[in-house]
């Protein structure tokens, strides 16, 4: 709910005071994302060490305030997954935190409970998202999202289907192209990357020394010449990250960023992009993102323990002169 909605449903179902408005409450939401933010919760118990566990990370953009350097800026969210348990939530703004990898070196420590996890990273293959992996203090395998590969084929297999062949070269053109397409998806499926390449070649020869006769289907060999080279640059730039999909997915381990992207929805859009106009701030986004991985995780009245028990402590500097003090004291009681 929006902040109004939710004043608007306080008032309808409790006696509170009149004073409360959108702002108190907002003020309210924030200051606990501010005390959760950097609580780091208990290790887990430890688990086997052949335990897999999957993190997949998407990001969803929300808009940005008027007087705001930037109209938009995106937010970090994603799951962390291990077969038989409950999957958790994670969110955040890179430009709030000094260092995002730490954030989800601690997440995943926490609750895999070992240093050095069995990781596995799935990314939709975007530049921003393939520079954190390798900045964690442990190996971690990538994977290139699988379903993101399949889309690019299935729009090289639309162009194809497209295809106006006339006269009988257009249509032993469209029979081949067709035939090499259609075999791009198993060579992904299966891992072959070598024969991908070699099928993906024949397209761009093909397309290349095709002559057509009408302009309409030559408009359509550029297109698909332009967007298998768009797939090239897509995978050598993932280099490393396509695995055997097929294998993958018969042994029912994850193969795609699905769970990254409810996630999106779940903390991110649902509040504040679809059917909400609301503009944020880098700060306020964060912090509220805080609270909603919070409660769907069903850690946040844990944190604010936590939060509380670390405000009962007394620092380390404090207690180092208190001892001192009580040391000086006993050796001269007339002293003070």
């Amino acid at each position: 709910m929006s902040y109004r909605r939710v004043v608007e449903t306080l008032r309808e179902f409790l006696p509170v005071d009149d004073k409360i408005n959108h702002v108190t409450v907002r003020n309210r939401t924030l200051r606990v994302g501010v005390r959760i933010d950097a609580i780091e919760l208990p290790r887990a118990q430890p688990r086997s060490p052949t335990t897999e566990w999957t993190l997949a990370i998407d990001g969803g953009f929300v808009r940005g305030r008027a007087k705001a350097e930037i109209r938009s800026f995106e937010i970090l969210t994603g799951r962390l997954a291990t077969p038989g348990e409950k999957p958790r939530v994670f969110a955040c703004v890179r430009s709030e935190l000094p260092d995002v990898a730490q954030r989800l070196t601690s997440l995943i420590q926490t609750h895999s409970g070992t240093s050095h996890p069995q990781l596995s990273v799935i990314t939709d293959g975007a530049n921003g998202i393939q520079n954190i992996y390798p900045q964690l203090p442990f190996a971690a395998t990538p994977i290139l999202d699988g379903f993101h590969i399949s889309m690019r084929v299935r729009h090289l297999e639309q162009i194809v289907r497209g295809l106006l062949a006339r006269s009988e070269t257009e249509q032993y053109t469209k029979k081949a192209l067709r035939t090499y397409v259609s075999r791009l998806r198993w060579c992904f499926w299966h891992a072959n990357a070598v024969k991908a390449e070699h099928r993906m070649r024949q397209i761009l020869l093909l397309c290349r020394i095709v002559v057509a006769q009408s302009a309409r289907f030559t408009r359509s060999p550029e297109q698909l010449d332009y967007r298998v080279g768009e797939l090239f640059a897509y995978l050598e730039s993932n280099s490393g990250s396509t695995i055997a999909y097929g294998k993958h997915y018969r042994e029912h381990r994850p193969i795609s960023t699905a769970m990254a992207e409810s996630a999106v929805n779940q903390v991110i859009n649902a509040r504040m992009c679809k059917h909400q106009h609301m503009r944020w701030t880098p700060r306020g986004a964060h912090l509220l993102a805080q609270v909603r991985c919070a409660v769907i995780n069903d850690d946040l009245t844990a944190r604010l323990a936590a939060y509380r028990a670390r405000m009962d402590e007394v620092p380390e500097d404090v207690a180092r002169f208190l001892e001192f003090m009580q040391q000086a004291e006993e050796a001269e009681p007339h002293a003070f």
